[in-house]
Protein backbone atom coordinates (compact mmCIF):
# COMPACT_ATOMS: atom_id res chain seq x y z
CA UNK A 1 0.00 0.00 0.00
CA UNK A 2 2.79 2.29 0.84
CA UNK A 3 3.92 1.73 -2.67
CA UNK A 4 0.72 2.88 -4.59
CA UNK A 5 0.40 5.68 -2.10
CA UNK A 6 3.65 7.24 -3.33
CA UNK A 7 2.45 6.50 -7.18
CA UNK A 8 -0.51 8.11 -6.85
CA UNK A 9 1.71 11.07 -4.97
CA UNK A 10 4.07 11.38 -7.68
CA UNK A 11 1.10 11.21 -9.96
CA UNK A 12 1.58 8.57 -11.68
CA UNK A 13 -1.36 6.14 -12.73
CA UNK A 14 -2.30 3.66 -10.09
CA UNK A 15 -5.28 2.02 -12.38
CA UNK A 16 -2.77 0.27 -14.87
CA UNK A 17 -5.02 -2.74 -15.44
CA UNK A 18 -8.17 -2.50 -16.32
CA UNK A 19 -10.52 -6.24 -15.77
CA UNK A 20 -13.64 -6.52 -18.45
CA UNK A 21 -15.75 -8.97 -15.96
CA UNK A 22 -18.93 -10.56 -16.82
CA UNK A 23 -21.97 -9.13 -14.71
CA UNK A 24 -25.20 -10.72 -16.21
CA UNK A 25 -26.57 -14.05 -17.16
CA UNK A 26 -29.06 -15.16 -19.78
CA UNK A 27 -31.17 -18.16 -20.43
CA UNK A 28 -28.06 -19.56 -22.72
CA UNK A 29 -25.34 -16.80 -22.27
CA UNK A 30 -23.30 -14.97 -20.53
CA UNK A 31 -23.55 -11.78 -21.04
CA UNK A 32 -22.06 -7.67 -20.33
CA UNK A 33 -18.59 -7.43 -19.31
CA UNK A 34 -18.28 -4.44 -16.72
CA UNK A 35 -15.09 -3.05 -16.22
CA UNK A 36 -12.63 -2.53 -12.87
CA UNK A 37 -9.50 -1.02 -12.77
CA UNK A 38 -6.47 -1.56 -10.13
CA UNK A 39 -2.63 -1.32 -9.55
CA UNK A 40 -0.52 -3.78 -11.09
CA UNK A 41 2.20 -3.74 -8.42
CA UNK A 42 0.17 -3.74 -5.57
CA UNK A 43 -2.00 -7.19 -7.26
CA UNK A 44 1.70 -8.59 -7.72
CA UNK A 45 2.81 -8.44 -4.37
CA UNK A 46 -0.70 -9.51 -2.89
CA UNK A 47 -0.64 -13.17 -5.27
CA UNK A 48 1.91 -15.01 -7.25
CA UNK A 49 -0.54 -16.01 -9.92
CA UNK A 50 -0.74 -12.08 -10.72
CA UNK A 51 2.86 -11.63 -10.47
CA UNK A 52 3.30 -14.76 -12.80
CA UNK A 53 0.25 -13.42 -14.79
CA UNK A 54 2.24 -9.87 -14.94
CA UNK A 55 5.40 -11.25 -15.80
CA UNK A 56 7.09 -11.44 -19.49
CA UNK A 57 9.26 -14.71 -18.24
CA UNK A 58 6.41 -16.40 -17.29
CA UNK A 59 3.84 -18.53 -19.51
CA UNK A 60 1.28 -20.47 -17.78
CA UNK A 61 -1.01 -22.89 -19.32
CA UNK A 62 -4.45 -23.55 -19.88
CA UNK A 63 -7.00 -20.96 -20.86
CA UNK A 64 -6.03 -18.29 -23.79
CA UNK A 65 -5.85 -14.42 -23.12
CA UNK A 66 -7.37 -11.88 -25.28
CA UNK A 67 -6.06 -8.24 -25.47
CA UNK A 68 -8.75 -5.72 -25.99
CA UNK A 69 -7.84 -3.54 -29.12
CA UNK A 70 -10.16 -0.98 -28.59
CA UNK A 71 -11.40 -0.20 -24.87
CA UNK A 72 -15.06 0.58 -25.86
CA UNK A 73 -15.43 -2.41 -27.82
CA UNK A 74 -15.69 -5.45 -25.86
CA UNK A 75 -16.83 -9.40 -26.13
CA UNK A 76 -20.61 -9.10 -25.66
CA UNK A 77 -20.69 -12.82 -24.09
CA UNK A 78 -19.89 -16.21 -24.21
CA UNK A 79 -22.63 -19.65 -23.83
CA UNK A 80 -22.94 -20.40 -20.23
CA UNK A 81 -21.22 -23.90 -20.74
CA UNK A 82 -17.77 -21.82 -21.90
CA UNK A 83 -17.99 -19.83 -18.36
CA UNK A 84 -18.04 -23.07 -16.03
CA UNK A 85 -20.27 -22.34 -13.50
CA UNK A 86 -23.81 -22.07 -14.44
CA UNK A 87 -25.05 -21.49 -11.34
CA UNK A 88 -22.88 -18.77 -10.29
CA UNK A 89 -24.77 -16.42 -8.00
CA UNK A 90 -22.50 -13.34 -8.67
CA UNK A 91 -24.06 -12.72 -11.80
CA UNK A 92 -27.39 -11.14 -12.72
CA UNK A 93 -29.95 -12.67 -14.32
CA UNK A 94 -31.97 -11.63 -17.32
CA UNK A 95 -33.26 -13.26 -20.22
CA UNK A 96 -32.27 -13.86 -23.84
CA UNK A 97 -33.24 -10.48 -24.76
CA UNK A 98 -30.36 -7.65 -23.65
CA UNK A 99 -31.62 -5.24 -21.16
CA UNK A 100 -31.71 -1.81 -22.09
CA UNK A 101 -29.46 0.33 -20.03
CA UNK A 102 -31.66 1.96 -18.20
CA UNK A 103 -32.76 -1.33 -16.90
CA UNK A 104 -29.38 -2.37 -16.65
CA UNK A 105 -28.78 1.11 -14.29
CA UNK A 106 -31.85 0.04 -12.01
CA UNK A 107 -30.95 -3.34 -10.92
CA UNK A 108 -27.06 -2.64 -10.32
CA UNK A 109 -27.61 -0.81 -6.80
CA UNK A 110 -29.04 1.97 -4.89
CA UNK A 111 -28.70 5.40 -3.94
CA UNK A 112 -25.45 6.53 -2.52
CA UNK A 113 -24.79 9.22 0.56
CA UNK A 114 -21.86 10.10 -1.40
CA UNK A 115 -24.27 10.68 -4.85
CA UNK A 116 -22.40 7.93 -6.53
CA UNK A 117 -25.33 6.77 -8.64
CA UNK A 118 -24.40 3.13 -7.42
CA UNK A 119 -24.89 1.83 -11.03
CA UNK A 120 -22.46 -0.26 -13.32
CA UNK A 121 -23.57 0.50 -16.52
CA UNK A 122 -21.71 -1.69 -19.02
CA UNK A 123 -21.41 -0.72 -22.96
CA UNK A 124 -22.49 -2.33 -26.12
CA UNK A 125 -20.75 -4.79 -26.89
CA UNK A 126 -19.41 -5.95 -30.44
CA UNK A 127 -17.93 -9.08 -31.85
CA UNK A 128 -14.40 -11.58 -31.60
CA UNK A 129 -12.94 -9.10 -34.16
CA UNK A 130 -12.36 -6.92 -32.11
CA UNK A 131 -9.80 -8.79 -29.98
CA UNK A 132 -6.15 -10.12 -30.89
CA UNK A 133 -5.11 -13.22 -29.39
CA UNK A 134 -2.12 -13.31 -27.48
CA UNK A 135 0.54 -16.13 -27.10
CA UNK A 136 0.29 -15.93 -22.98
CA UNK A 137 -1.92 -17.89 -21.30
CA UNK A 138 -3.30 -17.86 -18.05
CA UNK A 139 -3.28 -20.71 -15.53
CA UNK A 140 -6.75 -23.26 -14.46
CA UNK A 141 -9.52 -21.77 -16.83
CA UNK A 142 -9.95 -18.11 -16.31
CA UNK A 143 -9.14 -16.35 -18.94
CA UNK A 144 -7.25 -13.01 -17.67
CA UNK A 145 -5.36 -10.82 -19.65
CA UNK A 146 -3.20 -8.60 -17.49
CA UNK A 147 -2.26 -5.71 -15.29
CA UNK A 148 -3.86 -2.91 -10.11
CA UNK A 149 -7.19 0.03 -5.60
CA UNK A 150 -9.74 -1.34 -7.39
CA UNK A 151 -12.36 1.09 -9.09
CA UNK A 152 -15.94 0.93 -11.03
CA UNK A 153 -16.30 2.32 -14.45
CA UNK A 154 -18.48 2.14 -17.35
CA UNK A 155 -16.26 0.56 -20.14
CA UNK A 156 -16.52 3.35 -22.05
CA UNK A 157 -14.99 5.61 -19.71
CA UNK A 158 -11.96 6.52 -18.47
CA UNK A 159 -9.93 3.82 -19.23
CA UNK A 160 -7.42 5.53 -21.14
CA UNK A 161 -4.17 3.16 -21.33
CA UNK A 162 -2.81 0.47 -19.72
CA UNK A 163 -3.56 -2.98 -20.05
CA UNK A 164 -7.14 -4.61 -20.42
CA UNK A 165 -7.80 -8.00 -19.00
CA UNK A 166 -10.92 -10.06 -20.06
CA UNK A 167 -11.60 -12.73 -17.44
CA UNK A 168 -13.73 -15.29 -18.66
CA UNK A 169 -15.21 -17.29 -16.21
CA UNK A 170 -15.93 -15.34 -13.10
CA UNK A 171 -18.93 -12.94 -12.22
CA UNK A 172 -18.29 -9.14 -11.68
CA UNK A 173 -19.39 -8.61 -8.24
CA UNK A 174 -16.95 -11.81 -7.22
CA UNK A 175 -14.04 -10.11 -8.91
CA UNK A 176 -14.90 -6.59 -7.28
CA UNK A 177 -14.91 -8.59 -4.58
CA UNK A 178 -11.64 -10.25 -4.82
CA UNK A 179 -9.54 -6.79 -6.05
CA UNK A 180 -11.10 -5.67 -2.47
CA UNK A 181 -10.05 -8.22 -0.48
CA UNK A 182 -6.15 -7.43 -2.26
CA UNK A 183 -6.63 -3.95 -0.87
CA UNK A 184 -8.42 -3.97 2.29
CA UNK A 185 -7.98 -7.38 3.97
CA UNK A 186 -11.73 -7.31 4.23
CA UNK A 187 -14.17 -10.11 2.54
CA UNK A 188 -17.91 -9.83 3.04
CA UNK A 189 -20.19 -12.41 1.79
CA UNK A 190 -23.72 -12.60 0.83
CA UNK A 191 -25.86 -15.53 2.94
CA UNK A 192 -26.17 -18.89 0.96
CA UNK A 193 -29.50 -18.75 -1.33
CA UNK A 194 -30.67 -22.27 0.10
CA UNK A 195 -30.60 -20.19 3.46
CA UNK A 196 -33.09 -18.08 2.45
CA UNK A 197 -30.27 -15.48 1.51
CA UNK A 198 -30.98 -12.75 -2.07
CA UNK A 199 -28.63 -11.41 -4.45
CA UNK A 200 -26.86 -8.27 -3.50
CA UNK A 201 -25.37 -6.25 -6.38
CA UNK A 202 -24.15 -2.48 -5.19
CA UNK A 203 -21.29 -0.24 -6.96
CA UNK A 204 -21.71 2.24 -4.03
CA UNK A 205 -18.48 3.31 -3.39
CA UNK A 206 -19.55 4.21 0.48
CA UNK A 207 -20.63 -0.02 0.69
CA UNK A 208 -18.82 -2.06 0.90
CA UNK A 209 -18.96 -4.92 -2.12
CA UNK A 210 -20.48 -8.41 -0.82
CA UNK A 211 -20.44 -11.44 -3.14
CA UNK A 212 -21.40 -15.03 -3.04
CA UNK A 213 -19.24 -16.91 -0.83
CA UNK A 214 -19.47 -20.15 -3.26
CA UNK A 215 -17.98 -18.08 -6.03
CA UNK A 216 -15.23 -16.56 -4.31
CA UNK A 217 -14.37 -20.37 -3.28
CA UNK A 218 -13.63 -21.13 -6.40
CA UNK A 219 -11.96 -18.04 -7.65
CA UNK A 220 -9.78 -18.22 -4.55
CA UNK A 221 -8.92 -21.36 -5.06
CA UNK A 222 -7.84 -21.55 -8.51
CA UNK A 223 -5.89 -18.45 -7.44
CA UNK A 224 -4.27 -19.94 -4.94
CA UNK A 225 -5.44 -17.53 -2.36
CA UNK A 226 -5.36 -19.47 0.28
CA UNK A 227 -6.86 -16.72 3.35
CA UNK A 228 -9.56 -15.66 1.42
CA UNK A 229 -10.55 -19.39 -0.04
CA UNK A 230 -10.47 -20.16 3.72
CA UNK A 231 -13.14 -17.21 4.80
CA UNK A 232 -14.94 -18.13 2.04
CA UNK A 233 -15.21 -21.59 3.25
CA UNK A 234 -16.52 -20.88 6.79
CA UNK A 235 -19.14 -18.31 5.43
CA UNK A 236 -20.27 -21.90 3.23
CA UNK A 237 -20.24 -23.71 6.69
CA UNK A 238 -22.36 -20.86 9.21
CA UNK A 239 -24.77 -20.81 6.48
CA UNK A 240 -25.28 -24.28 6.08
CA UNK A 241 -27.83 -26.10 9.07
CA UNK A 242 -30.32 -29.25 9.06
CA UNK A 243 -32.37 -27.28 6.60
CA UNK A 244 -30.82 -26.84 3.93
CA UNK A 245 -27.52 -28.87 4.30
CA UNK A 246 -29.22 -31.69 1.99
CA UNK A 247 -29.72 -29.15 -0.69
CA UNK A 248 -25.92 -28.29 -0.99
CA UNK A 249 -25.01 -31.64 -0.70
CA UNK A 250 -26.53 -32.74 -3.75
CA UNK A 251 -25.39 -29.46 -5.69
CA UNK A 252 -23.36 -29.42 -8.47
CA UNK A 253 -20.82 -26.71 -6.75
CA UNK A 254 -20.52 -29.52 -3.52
CA UNK A 255 -19.50 -32.09 -6.66
CA UNK A 256 -16.65 -29.66 -7.64
CA UNK A 257 -14.88 -29.72 -3.93
CA UNK A 258 -14.19 -32.47 -2.36
CA UNK A 259 -12.91 -30.50 1.04
CA UNK A 260 -16.89 -28.92 0.70
CA UNK A 261 -18.11 -32.37 0.34
CA UNK A 262 -16.28 -33.34 3.73
CA UNK A 263 -17.84 -30.81 5.62
CA UNK A 264 -21.10 -31.50 4.14
CA UNK A 265 -20.95 -35.18 5.38
CA UNK A 266 -19.81 -34.34 8.53
CA UNK A 267 -22.95 -32.35 8.99
CA UNK A 268 -24.58 -34.86 8.00
CA UNK A 269 -23.24 -37.07 10.54
CA UNK A 270 -23.47 -34.93 12.84
CA UNK A 271 -27.56 -33.94 12.35
CA UNK A 272 -28.89 -37.30 11.11
CA UNK A 273 -31.14 -37.11 13.61
CA UNK A 274 -33.11 -34.01 12.95
CA UNK A 275 -36.49 -33.67 11.29
CA UNK A 276 -35.51 -32.63 8.21
CA UNK A 277 -32.28 -35.05 7.41
CA UNK A 278 -34.89 -37.83 8.26
CA UNK A 279 -37.62 -36.88 6.28
CA UNK A 280 -35.55 -35.50 3.19
CA UNK A 281 -32.49 -38.54 3.07
CA UNK A 282 -34.69 -40.93 1.41
CA UNK A 283 -35.51 -38.89 -1.38
CA UNK A 284 -31.59 -38.08 -1.84
CA UNK A 285 -31.10 -41.78 -1.83
CA UNK A 286 -33.57 -42.11 -4.32
CA UNK A 287 -31.64 -39.41 -6.61
CA UNK A 288 -28.60 -41.17 -5.99
CA UNK A 289 -30.21 -44.81 -6.97
CA UNK A 290 -31.46 -42.77 -10.28
CA UNK A 291 -27.79 -41.77 -10.78
CA UNK A 292 -29.14 -37.97 -11.14
CA UNK A 293 -25.86 -36.70 -8.95
CA UNK A 294 -22.62 -37.12 -10.52
CA UNK A 295 -20.94 -37.42 -7.13
CA UNK A 296 -23.62 -39.58 -5.84
CA UNK A 297 -21.15 -42.43 -5.45
CA UNK A 298 -18.90 -40.06 -3.57
CA UNK A 299 -21.74 -39.02 -0.83
CA UNK A 300 -22.93 -42.82 -0.26
CA UNK A 301 -19.14 -43.85 0.17
CA UNK A 302 -18.06 -40.69 2.67
CA UNK A 303 -21.57 -41.02 4.59
CA UNK A 304 -21.85 -44.71 5.26
CA UNK A 305 -18.00 -44.96 5.57
CA UNK A 306 -18.75 -42.25 8.83
CA UNK A 307 -21.84 -44.19 9.89
CA UNK A 308 -19.62 -47.74 9.88
CA UNK A 309 -16.51 -45.76 11.93
CA UNK A 310 -19.01 -44.16 14.57
CA UNK A 311 -20.72 -47.37 15.46
CA UNK A 312 -17.65 -49.86 14.75
CA UNK A 313 -15.61 -47.72 17.19
CA UNK A 314 -18.21 -47.56 19.79
CA UNK A 315 -18.66 -51.48 19.75
CA UNK A 316 -15.09 -52.47 19.20
CA UNK A 317 -12.86 -49.29 20.99
CA UNK A 318 -10.80 -49.44 17.66
CA UNK A 319 -10.14 -45.80 15.76
CA UNK A 320 -10.25 -47.40 12.81
CA UNK A 321 -12.33 -50.16 10.86
CA UNK A 322 -10.32 -52.60 8.73
CA UNK A 323 -11.78 -53.10 5.89
CA UNK A 324 -10.79 -56.25 4.83
CA UNK A 325 -12.38 -57.76 8.13
CA UNK A 326 -15.46 -55.54 6.87
CA UNK A 327 -15.72 -57.89 4.21
CA UNK A 328 -15.14 -61.14 5.69
CA UNK A 329 -16.18 -60.90 9.27
CA UNK A 330 -19.01 -63.41 9.31
CA UNK A 331 -16.53 -65.74 8.46
CA UNK A 332 -13.58 -64.82 10.10
CA UNK A 333 -14.05 -61.87 12.91
CA UNK A 334 -14.98 -63.50 16.10
CA UNK A 335 -15.55 -60.37 17.52
CA UNK A 336 -18.34 -59.98 15.14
Amino acid sequence: MEALLRKSLLGKDVNEVHFHVFSRRSNSRVLDPRVLNADATLLESSSKYFADLFSSAVIPSDTAVMNVKTPGMILDGIDQSEYGYESDSDLEDDTDTVASPTQRQATAGSDSNDGDSGTCAPNTASSEKDYEFLPQRVSNTIGLLPEGLPSIQPNTMGLGGGRHVFVKDAAFQTWYCLLHFLYTDVAEFSPLKSSGGSKIFSCNTSERPMCSAKSMYRLATKLNIAELRDQAFASIRNNINENNLLQELASSFTAKFPAVLEMELNLLLEKIASAPIVEGLPKLMARISQKELSHGADIMAGFYGRILKKHYTQLHGSATVNASCSRTCRKHCKRC
